[in-house]
């Protein structure tokens, strides 16, 4: 894995992933059709978990915005053990903690990035900010070049990346292309968690038969 240090120093924008990884991103149109095409349906029991999951968020959330470990307690870990990650053929690696540092034009933003990697290929990251919401795209150069520097590349690698408010999965290939997903949204009343639990089961899926 990338050090810490060396991702906060040396990968701070998407530039950098070109310039000093050789990433780039794909304008293949069929490059992650995985988040769009044959979504397995959820089972009246799982899409009644993500409406309580959706509910404990609201509560929280409504008093302002949440930390890293909170957005894992009641969303990140109820999600995974509900589509089984946490159980048999599923492992999970301890996590990496990033330290991430944005400049913005009136403060410097510091936060934290927790990721967990679900069968060496699926990696999954909470974005952690004790002074303002960071957006999840800030993220991504940092998860992107953790996922190059992941020994297993021989299978395309998946991420989702989230700070509560917002959801988007990435798929980086064994030759260093990238793409995303649109962002997925939990906070409005209309949210998307659902859709994200699909999106979550069939990569899971992948991650074991690839």
């Amino acid at each position: 894995m990338v050090a810490s240090t060396g991702v906060r120093d040396t990968i701070a924008t998407m530039g950098d992933l070109q310039e000093r990884l050789g990433l780039t991103q794909t304008q293949r149109n069929d490059f992650f059709p995985e988040w769009l095409n044959n979504l397995p349906t959820l089972s009246s029991q799982e899409q009644s978990s993500v409406d309580r999951i959706k509910q404990r968020y609201d509560y929280q959330r409504s008093d302002g915005l949440l930390l890293e470990g909170t957005i894992n307690l009641i969303v990140t870990c109820p999600l995974l053990e509900l589509l089984g990650f946490v159980d048999p053929p599923y492992r999970i690696k301890s996590p990496y903690g990033i330290a991430l540092e944005l400049q913005e034009p009136e403060e410097t933003i510091k936060g934290f990035i927790d990721v967990l990697v679900l069968q060496e290929q699926l990696w999954i990251l909470t974005v952690e900010s004790k002074r303002t919401s960071i957006s999840v795209p800030a993220a991504f150069p940092q998860l992107l070049a953790c996922m190059a520097a992941n020994p297993d590349r021989k299978c395309p690698n998946y991420g989702m990346a989230t700070n509560g408010d917002e959801f988007v999965f990435l798929k980086l290939s064994a030759n260093g292309e990238y793409d995303t997903s649109r962002s997925f949204s939990l906070f409005p009343r209309h949210h998307e968690l659902g859709t994200v639990a699909q999106i979550l089961k069939a990569l899971g899926r992948r991650v074991l038969h690839d």
